[in-house]
């Protein structure tokens, strides 16, 4: 894989972290029958340990996301608009090489 397809991938799966980091937070919410709220910590019991604080604050970078997937979109927009020009460039060379080729 080319490098630059490694970076997009790279910086997709950082753009999208936030939601994955949200959607694990309500996951262990379900499972473990606690409310999940953006208003502030809710008890939350784990092995006896509470970690209502912890799924809060991983609701909270949630928001993050409102950054994120904007700047993700318009990276790839860039990335797109890239290997097009690329494409096209690297296709005129090969017709142009096989044009001399067959002169």
């Amino acid at each position: 894989m080319r490098i630059g397809r490694q970076i997009m991938l790279w910086i997709a799966a950082l753009a999208l972290a936030p939601l994955f980091v949200i959607s694990l937070a309500a996951a262990v919410a379900g499972l473990l029958k606690c409310q999940l709220s953006d208003f502030g910590p809710t008890h939350c019991a784990l092995f006896g340990t509470d970690i209502g604080g912890l799924l809060s604050g991983a609701l909270t970078i949630g928001w993050m996301a409102l950054v994120t997937i904007p700047l993700l979109m318009a990276i790839a927009s860039l990335w797109v608009l890239v290997e097009a020009f690329v494409w096209k460039r690297r296709r005129r060379k090969a017709r142009l090489a096989a044009r001399q080729a067959n002169a």
